[in-house]
């Protein structure tokens, strides 16, 4: 359980890392993508408020499930998943923090003017 919230603790720190890079590298225009699973969902935000939104669900994530992880009610868990679930929760939200800074780097062109909301993606569906 302490490995697992060690581990975890890094990859927090790696993105508060991730986002003090953005804010070194990242134009002052930039806008970053926050999106909850899909392209659908897909939320253009400024440079400031996209920096911390991601770190923030990080420590959010972290509070949420190490406590989750710690308490009795996983007591009945199996040790693997206490062990698991929070590093792999943590590198999933690093993965998409590093993918939202990826895609801001490449230009705000495919971005909405601000305020403008969801993203102008097309979804094509093959049946």
């Amino acid at each position: 359980m302490v490995t697992s919230l060690a581990v975890s603790g890094a990859l927090w720190l790696a993105m508060i890392a991730a986002a003090a890079w953005g804010a070194v590298t990242l134009a002052p225009g930039a806008r970053i993508p926050v999106h909850f699973g899909s392209a659908e969902r897909c939320f253009w935000v400024g440079k400031r408020a996209g920096l911390l939104i991601w770190p923030a669900a990080g420590a959010l994530c972290y509070a949420v499930l190490g406590g989750i992880s710690a308490s009795r009610l996983a007591a009945g868990w199996v040790p693997g998943v206490r062990d698991v679930l929070l590093p792999a929760v943590m590198c999933v939200l690093l993965g998409f923090q590093v993918g939202a800074l990826a895609l801001a780097r490449q230009g705000t062109a495919s971005a909405p003017a601000a305020g403008g909301g969801r993203g102008a993606q097309t979804t094509v569906r093959s049946d």
